[in-house]
């Protein structure tokens, strides 16, 4: 039971370690104005995001696997990656919630004007006007959604899905189970 109770502690401290550096790379990101707009751009941030993440996780993992003497099994090695993405999950929508009630209300407001000019200026003769406006109220209509609870709590779910798959692999690559042919263990021969 100690053990469980040193990975649940652990992971713990993972998550709020991933949770302030996810937080400190979006305060970096708003003052330097980086927003995800274009194409290509909210893909960029978001793999730039998950692979400092991942790196963060995957330290932190080794040195628990380490710590409690080199082997885990993979679903400890899950419960851990899963439980540290979900934690930093949590504090990331909190930070965000906060952030949008209280220090910057208009955010995705900006976002969503700036991909509106953006798109325009894409679209400028490639297009109808017929179908530039049509683009633009599905762009309205996406902000209109942002920043709401209800897109807050899908968002989450979808966080918390995304952060099973990736626990899933993680734990995969990072399990290590002592060797069968293992001589400390004492046997017959």
């Amino acid at each position: 039971m100690e053990t469980k109770n040193a990975l649940f502690i652990s992971a713990i401290k993972s998550g709020l370690i991933i949770g302030v550096v996810s937080i400190v790379v979006f305060v970096i990101m708003y003052v330097a104005d980086i927003k995800p707009i274009g194409m290509m751009m909210p893909f960029v941030i978001m793999l730039i995001g998950l692979a400092i993440n991942i790196a963060i996780l995957v330290i932190m993992f080794k040195k628990y696997r380490t710590e409690t003497g080199g082997f885990i099994s993979f679903g400890n090695a899950f419960l851990y990656c899963f439980i540290a993405l979900v934690v930093a999950t949590i504090i990331s929508t909190i930070f965000t919630l906060l952030f949008i009630q209280f220090i910057e209300p208009a955010y995705y407001k900006n976002i969503m004007d700036a991909q509106k000019a953006y798109m325009e200026n894409y679209l400028a003769g490639k297009v109808s006007e017929e179908q530039m406006a049509q683009t633009m109220d599905k762009i309205d209509e996406q902000a209109a959604k942002m920043g709401s609870i209800g897109s807050t709590l899908k968002g989450l779910l979808a966080s918390v899905v995304v952060s099973g798959i990736i626990a899933l692999i993680v734990g995969a690559i990072m399990k290590k189970n002592p060797d069968v042919f293992d001589n400390t263990s004492g046997g017959v021969i």
